[in-house]
C-alpha cells in the first residue's frame, strides 16, 4: 500500500480541540463516520464500535509515524512499504493483495477530489455502502479549508512531484470482524506540482500518471489488546494529527 511521507514544511495547525471533535466523531455509533489522519482518509460504518475504530485509527496512526521516520517514501517506496505492512500485521492486521497498477484519467476535468473516490469506488463497488461516504468526505474536503489544507501538505511530496492519498474504509462481518477496505493513489508528476490548491485544481493529464494500489484486511481485536496501552503512550508524545469530516 501507498502512503506518503507528506511535505516536512507542513503549516496547517490541527489543534486540541481538533482531536478532541475527532475522537468524540469516533465514538458516535450507528452513524458513518470519517476523518483525516495527514493524508489518510479513515471512514467507518455505522455498525463499527467505536472501541474498535479508536484501535484501528490508532495502529495506523503510529505505524505512518514510524514509517515515516525510517525512510524516504519517494526514493525508499518500497522500504517504506514493507515497514508499514510489517507493522500493520504485528498490531493484529491480516492484509492481502497491493498490486500497484496504473489507471487511467478518464475525464479531462477531474481534480485529485474527483478522482481518487471514483477510483474507490471501483475497487469497493458503486452499491457498495461506503462508496457514498467516500465521495462525501472529499466533497468535504475542498469545502473545508483545514482540511484541504491539511491534505494537500501532508500528501504532495517534498519535491513536489508526486501526491499520495489513502483510503481505508472499515466495516464488520456478519460474524462481528472488523475489515478494511484500504486504497492508496499516487499522482507522479513529470514537473513539479504546487502543493497550494492542489486537492481541487483540475489534473494536468499531460504532466500526470496516477496509480492505484488496493488491499483488504482483517483485524483481531484481541491480538492488539497486548499492546492498545503502549500505542496509546506513544502516540500522546506526537503532535496533534485528527481532523473530522462532517460527512
Amino acid at each position: 500500500m501507498m502512503n506518503s511521507i507528506g511535505n516536512q514544511d507542513m503549516t496547517s495547525t490541527i489543534s486540541k480541540t481538533d482531536m478532541n471533535s475527532a475522537i468524540a466523531a469516533l465514538k458516535k455509533e450507528g452513524e458513518e463516520r470519517a476523518v483525516m489522519v495527514a493524508n489518510t482518509v479513515c471512514i467507518f460504518a455505522p455498525d463499527v464500535p467505536a472501541s474498535v475504530a479508536e484501535d484501528v485509527l490508532d495502529g495506523m496512526r503510529l505505524m505512518n509515524l514510524s514509517a515515516n521516520k525510517k525512510f524516504d517514501k519517494e526514493t525508499q517506496q518500497r522500504e517504506w512499504y514493507n515497514f508499514y505492512n510489517d507493522g500493520l500485521g504485528k498490531f493484529g492486521w491480516t492484509l492481502t493483495g497491493a498490486a500497484h497498477v496504473e489507471e487511467a484519467i478518464d475525464k479531462d476535468t477531474h481534480t485529485l477530489a474527483t478522482l481518487v473516490p471514483q477510483i474507490v469506488t471501483v475497487q469497493i463497488g458503486a452499491s457498495h455502502r461506503l462508496s457514498r461516504c467516500v465521495k462525501r468526505s472529499f466533497e468535504v474536503i475542498v469545502q473545508t479549508p483545514k482540511a484541504q489544507q491539511l491534505l494537500e501538505e501532508s500528501s504532495v511530496s517534498v519535491s513536489g512531484k508526486s501526491s499520495t492519498i489513502q483510503i481505508s474504509a472499515c466495516e464488520m462481518t456478519p460474524q462481528g470482524l472488523p475489515i478494511m477496505h484500504m486504497t492508496s493513489v499516487q499522482l507522479s508528476y513529470d514537473k513539479a506540482e504546487k502543493t497550494a490548491g492542489s486537492a481541487g485544481r483540475i489534473i494536468d493529464k499531460s504532466n500526470t500518471r496516477v496509480y492505484r494500489a488496493s488491499q483488504q484486511g482483517s483485524f483481531s481485536v484481541r491480538h492488539f489488546d497486548a499492546m492498545r496501552e503502549a500505542v496509546r503512550m506513544k502516540l500522546a508524545s506526537q503532535a496533534f494529527d485528527i481532523l473530522a469530516l462532517d460527512i
